[in-house]
């Protein structure tokens, strides 16, 4: 029986995992938790084979947790569970370590066949998900989204921005300086041909993109 962890931050949601996974009959979840940080310190008193973790998290996000936990734990297998789509945040999430995203709207059939997928060794991909990979290793962007030239930094950066908080709190977050978090807002202008924070937040609202539950709350 393999050993599963969830990582979500609405306790509804990791106990209507909790319970569906359990009735697969093939996993034992060993915790839920709530945010990144409360993922690594259970994971320092025993890991488990799989990690559920959700993208948008209190504190760190989904992303930072991913490559914390690999880096850690590269034996783990994460298998992403999120509200946004795939073209949004599936393909930095793979090329993270993660083997496998699926949206929380999949059924739970889907949700088990991804499970033993991931469980046999596997990566699960939907058909959706296996062309946006498709064309990114042959240099060609399926959604042509401006976002996408951005680094995995700049892209966080570019959410922060969006979420209101200034260069200084940014920089505690990502435990960077004022400085070069200011070259990252250049960089991030400058591939995405924008001006001001409000080109910014505007963005992120039509695109539907953000790690922080307070910016979901404002779509």
């Amino acid at each position: 029986m393999k050993s599963v962890i969830i990582c979500d931050d609405h306790p509804i949601v990791r106990e209507g995992l909790k319970l569906l996974i359990q009735g697969f009959g093939k996993y034992e979840v060993l915790a839920d938790v709530e945010s990144g940080e409360a993922l690594m310190k259970r994971l320092k008193r025993g890991t488990a084979d799989i990690v559920i973790l959700d993208v948008s998290l209190p504190g760190s996000n989904g992303l930072e947790v991913l490559k914390s936990l690999k880096a850690l734990y590269g034996h783990v297998k994460v298998l992403i569970l999120s509200m946004y789509p795939e073209d949004q945040f599936a393909l930095r999430m793979i090329k993270a370590g993660a083997s496998g995203y699926l949206h929380k709207d999949s059924s739970p059939e889907i949700l088990q066949e991804a499970l033993d997928k991931i469980a046999a060794g596997e990566e699960y991909m939907s058909k959706s998900l296996a062309k946006i990979l498709l064309g990114a290793v042959n240099g060609k962007s399926t959604t042509q989204a401006s976002h996408e030239l951005l680094s995995d930094r700049e892209f966080e950066v570019f959410l922060y921005i969006g979420e209101g908080l200034n260069l200084s709190n940014i920089g505690l977050k990502l435990n960077l300086s004022v400085k070069t978090i200011s070259t990252y807002k250049s960089r991030i202008y400058e591939k995405m041909n924008m001006e001001n924070t409000s080109e910014i937040v505007r963005y992120i609202m039509v695109k539907n993109i953000g790690f922080q539950t307070s910016l979901k709350q404002t779509m």
